[in-house]
């Protein structure tokens, strides 16, 4: 034994000896996925004790065997009736039906060629004319057969169902009863509990023919036995002067857990031959539930969900779905499935973290568990549709679920990689930068349309005391119409310095875009770098000190400093506004910087001007043309730095309507920008490197799934719609979609959670804010996306600066559509609530994932009050926010 501990201990040394420290990590995380997926799929299997059984039953209930769709079973033939016949002849000596319609009122005539007593069912339904014509046919039936026949069941569940009143049942009973001699008994069937609540229709029944099926009641396998005994005791407590028969007693193989009863066909089996010996042991007389599968009831249209398909001791085609003596295993196929996750957990995991950053153990291993977690998901998923007799609408859901599971899935491991890699990165990107030794001519843009000409001038004053000395400033005006607005800035720049020049132009194409390139077209020659601010941000004298030098190699055409406001305290709405973009950048702005992946924006950047002209300028096709030239620069082959430190702030938006209308260009312009540079992102015809193309994507993956998350909000909301109306026909959807949308959700909300206190240094405050004012914003971005995706000729939308208060009416109008999805969702939430309860976990997981959904229109519905107060405040206030003191200049690089 020492020997080969000695060899093993050798083997690892030489395999540790040829890995990296990373490489060991990396595949010691993996054995623990692939262990961890392994052993979750083999804890699902566990042996199942039942008592051995004869292979007899006292009775069985009976619909014809074979896949039969709903249509296809009004339709029975002799033959058919006579091989099931053949076949329960083995196991039963009576059998009962139903219904005497659609050929089964041949089933007496041909079971008593096998010997077999049957008991008839007549058909009690809301159709008064249609009963009547059962109760005469089950009457003629009944007596054309009397030697064969020893019960007649007139109605099956009736009373639960509300088909017929009391009074109209005993109607019927007693029609039934004076018509056939007293030999035949003459029953109703009823769940144990309808006896409880309507005891006068044991009136003119011979005995009492109870349904017990613990499963619908949401009793564990475990207690499935003794709540029998009670559920029986209960009646013959209540009706003590009739004999009480079992009409109805299994347990399904699959299907849809309820409370605490699982279906499986360890359950099943161990229910039936357990319930055999207890009904023996008590002298019970019983059916059991039923012989053949009925496909015809599975499926969205059937009266008992996917569960109503596997009641049957025989499959469909007639097979024996369990032993009937020997021990059961509860998830036998847990090999095939262990297989299969342990797997795709290697493939998935190897693919993931080997293209990761370099990063710590726990990194590693957190990355590892969603790995694991999303295998199980697409495992959970494929074993949904492994149900023997699914049908074409649910193949239909099932395809539709499988993209919108996998982009959730997509999604939560973008997450996680941002996580750990913002957590337990071990390596950082180091940018070169020296100081050259004669500053270069840097012309500074400042694109202007109407806005408020005391906040321009501040930017004005503020680009004047830069601690720069080799700089020019174009003030572009395009557009603007009342000349009240542009002359003071005009004014303004003839009393600054020379450098300082002014521009007004009318007729101006293009927007934004178009400005910026009128003002290139008006650069000094001599200028070798483009800096761009917004009208409303007020430099730090540091500022292009800080980045000039950034560009000492020729292939870093970009240096971005991020957005920072300066308004922020104001009041709680803007607070809001902060720290939700406070996020982007000090987490996701500094993640991309590793990758040289960054987002330019259209402030607080420098441009090479060589770079940006030989890249075409800036587009005027597309409304966000900062972050589309950044990627015109990546793709010809230049690499960006981030400094992530603040050297601007500018004005976060006064109102709600301006924070939405923000965004809304944002994600419109990502989407037409993804559209126009397709080839490069998703087919790599560019210089774009993968790490380049991962962050863009995966940048704009969040937002396509608000797209269909707002798609998935309307369907839910139709289909609870039809659960309410239609509970018979519509059942809830599979647990795969509500689980993937929770764990989006919750995905989503750790990774906030944990990194806003560390990097953002906002504390769960900062995080609480930001996370409520970006689900406020769900909405737009859905908007956005659909939109951006199918048009692309939208307008530029400005962001207003220096807007008048908005009121509570109009900020709850601007979200009409929000508040009037979150009342849908409440009211789907209650209907759910009221018309399924808790017993079926996949409607409370239902109800969980409308929750989640509303989420996002509450926010908004918050966030807009919270604006409408705080603009109220400020009105009332009049708070004017002054210039801040320039800090002191931080350490620069020495000179070369």
């Amino acid at each position: 034994m020492q020997d080969y501990i000695k060899q093993a201990a050798d083997v690892l040394r030489k395999l540790g000896g040829r890995l990296s420290g990373a490489n060991v990590r990396q595949v010691l995380a993996l054995l623990l996925v692939v262990a961890s997926s392994v052993l979750f799929w083999a804890s699902r299997d566990y042996a199942v004790i039942a008592p051995d059984w004869d292979g007899q039953v006292r009775g069985i209930s009976y619909d014809p065997s074979h896949l039969f769709t709903e249509k296809q079973h009004r339709h029975v033939t002799p033959e058919q009736i006579d091989r099931d016949m053949a076949q329960l002849a083995q196991i039963t000596g009576r059998v009962r039906t139903y219904s005497v319609a659609n050929g089964l009122d041949r089933v007496p005539e041909i079971a008593r060629r096998y010997g077999l007593t049957v008991s008839i069912g007549c058909w009690i339904s809301t159709d008064l004319e249609e009963n009547a014509r059962e109760i005469d046919k089950c009457i003629r039936v009944a007596l054309n057969n009397r030697r064969v026949i020893d019960r007649v069941f007139v109605g099956n569940e009736a009373m639960m169902f509300g088909y017929v009143s009391p009074e109209q049942l005993n109607r019927y009973i007693r029609k039934v009863r004076e018509a056939l001699p007293a030999r035949i008994k003459v029953t109703t069937a009823e769940p144990w509990s309808q006896w409880l609540l309507y005891p006068e229709i044991a009136k003119y029944v011979d005995i009492v023919s109870v349904h017990i099926i613990p499963y619908w009641e949401g009793i564990s396998i475990g207690d499935s036995l003794v709540f029998a005994q009670h559920a029986y005791k209960h009646v013959r407590d209540v009706i003590p002067d009739k004999p009480i028969i079992v009409g109805e007693a299994g347990w399904p193989s699959e299907g849809r857990t309820r409370r605490f009863a699982e279906p499986s066909l360890a359950n099943e089996a161990y229910f039936v031959r357990s319930f055999v010996q207890l009904a023996m042991q008590k002298g019970w007389d019983y059916y059991i539930v039923e012989a053949y599968d009925q496909p015809w009831k599975g499926g969205m249209g059937g009266m008992e969900g996917a569960v109503g398909a596997y009641w049957g001791l025989f499959d469909a085609q007639g097979h024996p779905k369990f032993a009937f003596a020997g021990m059961l295993r509860n998830f036998p196929q847990w090999r095939t499935y262990a297989f299969l996750a342990g797997l795709f957990s290697l493939l998935l995991g190897l693919l993931i973290l080997s293209r990761m950053p370099r990063v710590r153990q726990p990194g590693y291993l957190v990355m590892g568990g969603l790995v694991a977690l999303i295998t199980t998901g697409l495992l959970v998923l494929l074993d949904a549709t492994t149900l023997e007799y699914i049908q074409p609408s649910d193949i239909a859901v099932i395809l539709a679920m499988v993209p919108l599971i996998l982009l959730a899935g997509a999604v939560i491991l973008t997450e996680g990689i941002e996580l750990v890699a913002s957590l337990w990165r071990m390596e950082r990107r180091t940018v070169p930068a020296t100081i050259p030794r004669q500053p270069p001519r840097v012309s500074i843009h400042v694109p202007i349309y109407s806005e408020p000409p005391e906040m321009v001038i501040e930017t004005l004053n503020a680009l004047a005391g830069l601690d720069y000395e080799n700089f020019e400033v174009i003030v572009l005006d395009n557009n603007t119409l009342d000349p009240a607005v542009w002359r003071p800035v005009e004014a303004h720049c003839e009393t600054l310095r020379p450098d300082f020049r002014f521009f007004h132009l009318d007729g101006v194409m293009g927007f934004k875009a178009g400005a910026l390139n009128e003002a290139l077209a008006r650069t000094d020659p001599a200028a070798e770098f483009i800096a761009v601010i917004d009208s409303d941000y007020q430099v730090e004298p540091f500022w292009l000190r800080r980045s000039l030098p950034y560009f000492t190699s020729p292939e870093v055409a970009l240096v971005q400093a991020p957005q920072d406001y300066r308004d922020s305290a104001k009041s709680t709405f803007k607070s809001m506004c902060y720290e939700e973009y406070r996020g982007f950048f000090h987490i996701g702005m500094v993640e991309r910087n590793e990758n040289d992946a960054i987002i330019q924006h259209g402030t607080m950047t420098v441009v090479r001007r060589s770079a940006l002209e030989q890249v075409g300028g800036w587009s005027t096709w597309c409304i966000t043309e900062d972050t589309e030239l950044g990627l015109k620069l990546f793709e010809a082959g230049y690499g960006a730095a981030y400094i992530a430190e603040s050297m601007g702030k500018g004005l976060t938006p006064d109102t709600l309507s301006a924070f939405m209308t923000q965004r809304y260009r944002w994600v419109y312009g990502a989407m037409q920008i993804m559209k126009r540079h397709a080839g490069a992102i998703f087919l790599g015809r560019e210089k774009l490197h993968w790490a380049q193309r991962y962050h863009f994507l995966s940048g704009w993956l969040p937002w396509i799934s608000d797209g269909l998350a707002l798609v998935i909000t309307v369907l839910a909301l139709f289909w609870t719609f039809l659960l309410s109306v239609a509970p018979r026909h519509f059942d809830v959807p599979m647990m795969a979609l509500s689980g993937a949308a929770i764990a989006l959700f919750a995905a989503k909300t750790v990774k906030t959670l944990l990194l806003y206190p560390k990097k953002v240094r906002s504390g769960t405050k900062g995080a609480v804010f930001a996370s409520t004012a970006g689900l406020a914003l769900t909405h737009t971005v859905a908007k956005a996306v659909w939109s951006g995706i199918f048009t692309s000729g939208k307008p530029f939308l400005r962001t207003p600066k220096c807007e008048d208060p908005a009121s509570l009416g109009q900020v709850l109008r601007l979200a009409w559509q929000e508040t009037t999805l979150l009342a849908l969702t409440v009211v789907a939430i209650a209907g759910i609530m009221i018309g399924r309860g808790f017993d079926d976990p996949a409607a409370v997981l239902w109800m969980a994932m409308l929750f989640i959904q509303s989420l996002p229109y509450l926010a908004t519905t918050v966030t807009a009050a919270l604006s409408a107060r705080s603009n109220a405040l400020i009105a009332d206030s009049a708070v004017v926010v002054p210039l801040p003191l320039a800090p002191g200049k931080p350490d620069l690089p020495k000179a070369a």
